[in-house]
């Protein structure tokens, strides 16, 4: 499957959460791989192009009339890096000429506000549509349904002779839904292990219910957190 009907959500294999004509997506960490090459790592750059294929396969399947980066739309937490900055400008101007873009403030985001000034694109720290609340999920949010990032959630499998594969997935419960991350460096929490967790919300309302949908050549469904454990 590539899509999952959850009430009015709808869960994607293009890392996306489609509320009516909204697009929600989190965690592009933009400038990773300046981060990594100056902490010694030659990684190549090859995200921003990723990124901006998977930008552009959401905006063309689902035609939203608002995209929502739900936080950490950059990764340095200081000044921005050149790397970092060039690409910043050159997403936000790819984005806002197919679609209105809404940034919601992560942790990773700051000196930002003038990059995205001059594309007009407003940056908040949480937003709020049909009841449900939209943050990223560093801090803690109040709502009766809440949509956050911030976790990088991905399902850890291991085979016979110890070789593991990772795959971001989604989070779902009826008040908290927790999106994959859209960077392909964002490595992620293993959502078997709760102790882990990094988003406050999670820690404090995360059940052994939640159910686990994991991205692979398709939207996958691995049943809940608690059977989950008892195998992994």
């Amino acid at each position: 499957m590539h899509e999952i009907r959850k009430g009015e959500l709808l869960l994607t294999d293009l890392y996306a959460v489609i509320i009516d004509d909204i697009a929600i997506v989190a965690d592009l960490h933009i400038g990773y791989e300046g981060v990594l090459r100056r902490e010694g790592a030659m990684i190549p750059k090859y995200q921003k192009e990723i990124l901006k294929e998977k930008l552009d396969n959401i905006i063309e399947k689902y035609q939203p009339s608002l995209l929502i980066i739900n936080g950490d739309f950059k990764h340095e937490f200081g000044k921005n890096l050149w790397q970092e900055w060039n690409e910043v400008t050159e997403i936000l101007d790819f984005l806002t000429k197919k679609t209105k873009v809404l940034l919601i403030r992560g942790n990773h985001d700051n000196f930002l506000k003038t990059i995205a000034k001059k594309f007009e694109v407003p940056i908040v720290n949480e937003f709020e549509y049909n009841e449900i609340k939209i943050a990223h999920g560093h801090k803690e949010v109040e709502g009766e349904k809440v949509i956050i990032g911030h976790e990088h959630p991905s399902l850890h499998l291991r085979d016979k002779v110890g070789a593991f594969v990772k795959l971001p997935c989604f989070l779902y419960s009826e008040k908290l839904i927790v999106l994959p991350a859209l960077s392909p460096l964002a490595t992620g929490t293993d959502v078997s292990s709760p102790e882990q967790y990094l988003s406050p919300l999670l820690k404090k309302t995360a059940d052994d219910e939640m159910e686990v949908y994991a991205i692979s050549d398709g939207l996958l469904y691995f049943s809940s957190l608690k059977k989950l454990r008892k195998v992994l």
